[in-house]
């Protein structure tokens, strides 16, 4: 066995308290904590004419931008470190890997996404009109909040032909790939009408996925290299807000590279310190995430709405009673109706709700939220700092 060999090994392997609970409660705890931070995201709207409307000089959208950084990456990161459980090996494997990401990502895009599609444009009081003739445009460029599932299966199966190529193989065959990705990120966008399937999202988000799975695989971080990430990534974020808050226009490349650093340090240092970070009520969350990613916006908006009609305007409550529907709602389709086979897999590409279960570390068997365990084992547009 070579030291490379060795040194995935010990990565892979499940540390003492993820042991003594089977599930790994501290990878779902940062599920937890990405997903309430997404949710929060949409409730608060990417500009003032989207979700609360808040303005652009306000505490709220200030908050926004200082988490821009870290929101969406940290969902991408943590499928890029489940994935790393298992990668493809060979690829023989290719096909079924690649036909259980469609049942597990684009299965809940067309169906979730027809629905979200008629509702947005026949309800009253919402933000943005939907045009019905238009629905083809939510398959080819990935609108609203599917845009992700688009991002995320072009990673997945390109983390997949990698593995089964070899490339991502060693530590440095893998950093290498990481700089590449992130150059690409920061220099690198496709214009419409070329932007099919969600690829600049893809292109934005390919770095975190690396990181993800780097960590998982390579990196089994030591208490001092913790703390430099602590730091370096406390670092960063106070450039970040110093600039955000003194409102400094950065030209686009020193902003993409920015929030670039600023994500792939921070994300790292969470995940190092993940045990640290570990909660009950983060970890439940974070198994119903794929769930809430899919389904919260059937629970904000109608909560937006209602809390209007009856004079409710203070930012405050709005952001909290619609982000306690986000992540309710979905929570309750999922223990209920996410019982029924036919329901589970037609709109959540998953298994029927069982019960949660009990913990356990990442193997074939595990459930992976947004991150599938590969079906081989287990049976955009927008400014680039914003990843929305």
């Amino acid at each position: 066995m070579t030291a490379g060999r060795i040194g995935v090994d010990a990565a892979t392997q499940p540390s003492s308290g993820e042991r003594r609970r089977g599930r790994n409660l501290s990878i779902d705890s940062l599920r937890g904590v990405a997903i309430i931070l997404m949710v929060a995201g949409h409730v608060i709207g990417g500009d003032s004419t989207e979700g609360m409307r808040v303005a652009d000089d306000s505490t709220i959208r200030t908050s926004y931008l200082l988490l821009a950084d870290l929101r969406i990456p940290l969902f991408t990161a943590l499928s890029g470190y489940v994935y790393a459980t298992r990668p493809l090996r060979a690829p023989e494997q290719l096909r079924r890997f690649v036909v259980g990401k469609a049942k597990r990502l684009l299965v809940p895009l067309v169906t979730v996404g027809l629905v979200f599609t008629v509702v947005q444009a026949l309800a009253p009081g919402t933000n943005a009109e939907s045009d019905l003739n238009n629905w083809w445009m939510l398959f080819v460029y990935g609108q609203w909040h599917f845009w992700f599932l688009q991002a995320i299966m072009i990673l997945l199966v390109g983390a997949g032909v990698l593995n089964a190529l070899g490339v991502l193989s060693t530590r440095r065959q893998t950093l290498l790939v990481i700089v590449t990705t992130a150059l690409v990120a920061i220099f690198v966008e496709v214009p419409f009408p070329f932007n099919v399937f969600s690829v600049n999202g893809a292109i934005r988000l390919a770095p975190f996925f690396l990181v993800g799975y780097a960590v998982a695989r390579f990196w089994p971080l030591a208490v001092p290299a913790r703390r430099v990430l602590l730091v370096a990534a406390g670092v960063l974020f106070g450039v970040r807000a110093a600039q955000i808050i003194v409102k400094v226009e950065l030209p686009p490349a020193i902003d993409g590279a920015l929030g670039i650093v600023l994500g792939l340090v921070g994300i790292a240092a969470l995940i190092a310190f993940r045990e640290e970070l570990q909660v009950p009520f983060l970890a439940h969350l974070g198994y119903f995430s794929f769930a809430i990613y899919l389904l919260h916006v059937f629970g904000t908006a109608p909560t937006r709405i209602l809390l209007e009609r009856f004079g409710v305007d203070s930012p405050a409550p709005v952001l909290i009673l619609c982000l306690v529907a986000g992540l309710a709602l979905p929570v309750l389709f999922e223990i209920t109706f996410g019982r029924v086979t036919w329901v589970s897999w037609a709109f959540l590409g998953q298994k029927p709700y069982r019960g949660l279960p009990a913990a356990q570390s990442e193997t074939p068997g595990s459930r992976t939220a947004l991150a599938v365990v590969p079906s081989a084992y287990a049976t955009g547009t927008g400014r680039r700092r914003g990843h929305r």
